[in-house]
């Protein structure tokens, strides 16, 4: 499904009517943290919070009268769903969407909010797409496709266009894979445009079967979609999309949900910019990519696509709690003692001693593998990063040589 530049360009055209392009920030602690030029592209910015609304828009701006008049269905997890519902309230036609029981909370109220009609169906996308086929035989609504359809792709397209605008030169462009929407359009433009721009794409590892398709050159199928990431929380591959990937993305990779809880709160941290897991994913990625190879981007400009902020409050804290977990901030370290008197006030004055904070201990006498005249001491603890966490284990160790840190 080749898309000629030609309706990118119409696209651009449209919808500088109704969007305002988002920012390009530099980012200075991140370019020094990498040895590069990085840039946030904050879609987070937009009304919704996502990218998506570009698409949407774009589509149902290209309806006829008679479409209109039908409203208009979509499937979607929840930044689909706010796009298209925010497009059909510009445009003042109806819509229905169709979203997965376990949606977050704010995705779903903020839809209702823009004035569609929300359907509550099953566990995944797949069990909606289903449910979205029998809905259009009873109402005959146009289907908004979430990311399959070239309009839907040419909408997405126009960050590229604004990044040309903002940027003259751009040598990697990180962004995060779902269905593929956005990529194959960022992708699309820049390599119709000429540009060496290298594109460098990231799938959750726990739903990956777009990378594990790139990756092996043939489209994998996959059973279980294991996420927080709903965004991109997509388990079946389409051809149309998985043919231009191949062509425009130059490399693909795995980001964990751990990775993408600790980009979360380096970009809360270092940015002040609240991201969801697939618009946070660009971060842990090019961490990633630095790790392995730091020579291929150091003194590069480096755009980071945040592609969505709408993460739900409830989830924030557990991902703050995972993120600094990964950051080797909060941990948890088994101690096995002698449970004599002057123990437990010894072991706690390393911690002191050592400026690690104590946030819970627990004192358990009663596990089996600790004899008659032991115990275990469990500690959650707040340290300054990595390296002190290594002086706080050498300390421990010299009194405690079983101390050990749990996974």
């Amino acid at each position: 499904m080749e898309i000629d530049l030609k309706l990118f360009e119409k696209a651009r055209k449209a919808l500088r009517e109704v969007i305002s392009p988002t920012p390009l920030v530099y980012n200075e602690w991140l370019s020094d943290k990498y040895e590069c030029n990085v840039y946030l592209k904050l879609e987070n910015m937009l009304p919704i919070g996502s990218f998506k609304m570009r698409g949407a828009t774009f589509k149902i701006s290209q309806l006829t009268a008679a479409e209109k008049k039908r409203g208009v269905l979509a499937v979607s997890a929840g930044n689909h769903a706010q796009g298209v519902a925010w497009a059909a309230r510009r445009f003042g036609i109806k819509a229905t969407i169709i979203m997965p029981e376990g949606s977050p909370l704010t995705k779903i109220k903020n839809t209702e909010r823009l004035g569609a009609r929300v359907i509550l169906f099953g566990s995944s996308i797949e069990e909606c797409f289903a449910h979205a086929e029998e809905v259009m035989k009873k109402e005959n609504q146009v289907f908004i496709h979430p990311y399959n359809d070239p309009m839907v792709i040419a909408g997405q397209g126009t960050v590229a266009y604004e990044l040309l605008e903002q940027m003259e030169k751009i040598d990697f462009i990180f962004s995060s894979i779902g269905g593929g929407g956005l990529v194959s359009g960022i992708g699309q433009v820049m390599k119709g445009k000429k540009k060496k721009t290298k594109i460098f794409a990231g799938q959750a590892s726990g739903c990956s079967a777009m990378v594990d398709s790139l990756q092996s050159g043939k489209i994998k199928t996959i059973e279980k979609a294991e996420t927080f990431a709903d965004g991109i929380r997509v388990k079946k591959v389409a051809p149309e999309i998985f043919n231009i990937l191949k062509d425009v993305v130059d490399s693909t990779h795995r980001v964990s949900d751990e990775k993408m809880a600790w980009a979360i709160l380096q970009l809360m941290e270092k940015a002040r910019v609240i991201a969801e897991g697939a618009g946070a994913l660009p971060l842990g990625l090019l961490d990633q990519v630095w790790i392995k190879n730091p020579k291929l981007i150091k003194g590069k400009n480096v755009v980071l696509v945040i592609c969505g902020g709408n993460i739900d409050v409830n989830l924030l804290e557990r991902i703050i709690d995972r993120g600094l977990i990964e950051s080797h901030r909060k941990v948890r370290i088994r101690v096995p003692i002698t449970d004599r008197p002057g123990t437990l006030h010894h072991l706690t004055k390393i911690i002191k001693d050592a400026s690690a904070n104590i946030l819970q201990v627990v004192h358990d006498r009663d596990s089996r593998n600790t004899g008659i005249s032991g115990a275990i001491v469990e500690f959650t603890l707040e340290t300054k990063g990595q390296q002190h966490l290594k002086v706080l284990i050498k300390a421990m160790q010299k009194d405690f040589p079983n101390c050990e840190i749990m996974k």
